[in-house]
């Protein structure tokens, strides 16, 4: 499941927007205002935003800038949506920083695949990502270790299985952003018909006990799957 940010005054398209995209939750900015805000303050950190252009306080192209700005270090698709299909407005979405452009009415295949896209692409970049650090906690792609650092300096190799490491680096590359169980299988065992969401929880299960002492945690999302939350650091870095 993914946290989708639509900034759309019409109620009567968000209510299809929600049925297109089921299975996502959805949140609703009504102006340029709002959607500011929620991107500042909002529940968690927002996995995608879909923008109307035409909204009742301006154009909505004018806020990409500042959306892009509050999502530096986890970059957020922005798919624009309008009514107005021509060149002009298309490039003008483009090169104010938009990732995708959609005409409306949107068909509803279409664009529930183009947000889907989106999405896996996300997921894919935090795996391309070699080396990740949050707080005492340290991911090394390229040697497959994990460590632990203690407060005098000394680090600690964490003994992890390759599935173990996969869902660690996987949650802890978007600190907040919650996977599904059937994401989490899609993602790390692909086509694996073995693999079952019990098999995810007892992955969890044991990587939990091996990071416990480490400033990251694993926190589970009831009814929908696992998010990582960095303890007691207030800043993190990465790198690729």
């Amino acid at each position: 499941m993914a946290n989708i940010l639509c900034v759309e005054d019409s109620n009567e398209f968000l209510i299809y927007l929600t049925s297109v995209l089921s299975g996502h939750s959805i949140t609703q900015a009504s102006d340029i205002k709002q959607a500011l805000n929620l991107a500042r303050t909002g529940r968690g950190p927002f996995d995608l935003i879909i923008l109307d252009i035409s909204l009742p306080d301006g154009n909505g192209l004018k806020i990409i800038p500042q959306l892009r700005e509050m999502s530096a270090e986890y970059p957020i698709p922005i798919i624009v949506l309008s009514s107005d299909n021509d060149v002009v407005t298309k490039v003008a979405a483009f090169g104010i920083g938009a990732d995708d452009f959609v005409s409306k009415p949107p068909e509803p295949n279409e664009l529930r695949a183009r947000v889907e896209a989106r999405l896996r692409r996300i997921l894919e970049s935090t795996s391309k990502s070699n080396h990740l650090r949050y707080g005492d906690l340290v991911i090394d792609s390229n040697t497959m270790r994990v460590e632990i650092t203690s407060r005098k300096g000394v680090s600690a190799e964490v003994p992890l299985t390759l599935s173990e490491f996969k869902i660690l680096k996987t949650l802890v590359g978007r600190p907040g952003q919650v996977y599904s169980r059937d994401q989490l299988i899609d993602h790390i065992w692909g086509v694996d018909k073995h693999v079952t969401p019990r098999t995810v929880d007892a992955h969890v299960s044991n990587l939990r006990k091996k990071i416990e002492d480490s400033s990251v945690s694993i926190e589970t999302v009831t009814g929908t799957g696992y998010r990582a939350k960095i303890k007691d650091a207030p800043s993190s870095s990465h790198s690729s």
